[in-house]
This record gives structure tokens, C-alpha cells and sequence, in this order.
């Protein structure tokens, strides 16, 4: 596990050294409420346990580490890049075709000029 916590521009940075100290906050402020569902804390029938936190964030879940703010959250960085892999993976590359200019563009960025296909840098020049 790789402990992230939010940045209050919304970007997400590595804890390092301080990953006990965001563990040991996102511990206090976050529990389960009667259903077992993980809550902030003062919604939270207990505390949560270290073994919990550690499985909820591995999980995939963000957990609180202050309940003053919106962007006081932590996660598995871990979990997110292997998240973004699947979803690279999943995608379909992207099909590339020759313009009769003679660039070779993305099949979607292709004009219809009155010359022919072409690449958008080469559309005034090939319209009459």
C-alpha cells in the first residue's frame, strides 16, 4: 500500500514518511455505522480498527483524516494506478489513416476538403 492524502487544490500527494500519522487519523475519523458501511466518525457506531482501515483503503476506499474539510482524504495510491492500467488496457487504440495531403491523423480528426481528405492544419489549403 502507498497511503495518498488530498491536498486542498484537490490533487493527491504520497504521505512517505508520515504514512502512520495519516493511518492513525484516518483511524479516528472514520467507523462503521450500524450496517457495517464505513463512515465519518461521528456518524460511526466505533472507531475503526487498523486491520479495517488498511483492508478499506487497499479496498479502494477513501478514508477521512480530518472532519473539518472536504479535501481531508486518504487513499491507495497502489490501487489507483492499477485502476487507471485496467483502464488503459480496456481501451482501443486509436486508429490512425493517410490524408491526401500526407499526414497520417486519427481517423476522427480527418476534414473533408474540396481536394481530397485532410489533417486540420492543411483544410485552408486544400478548400477552394
Amino acid at each position: 500500500m502507498r497511503l495518498q492524502y488530498q491536498l486542498s487544490n484537490g490533487n493527491w500527494v504520497d504521505c512517505r514518511d508520515r504514512t502512520e500519522e495519516f493511518l492513525t487519523l484516518c483511524i479516528q475519523n472514520n467507523g462503521p455505522d450500524g450496517d457495517g458501511k464505513i463512515v465519518p466518525r461521528y456518524c460511526a457506531i466505533r472507531d475503526l480498527t487498523r486491520d479495517e482501515a488498511i483492508a478499506n483503503l487497499i479496498a479502494g476506499h477513501e478514508l477521512r483524516n480530518d472532519p473539518n474539510n472536504w479535501y481531508s482524504e486518504c487513499r491507495d495510491g497502489e490501487f489507483i494506478d492499477r485502476a487507471i492500467a485496467e483502464r488503459r488496457a480496456k481501451q482501443k487504440p486509436v486508429e490512425m489513416v493517410e490524408c491526401a495531403c500526407g499526414h497520417t491523423i486519427p481517423r476522427m480528426s480527418v476534414m473533408s476538403a474540396s481536394m481530397g481528405t485532410s489533417c486540420p492544419d492543411c483544410y485552408d489549403r486544400m478548400s477552394d
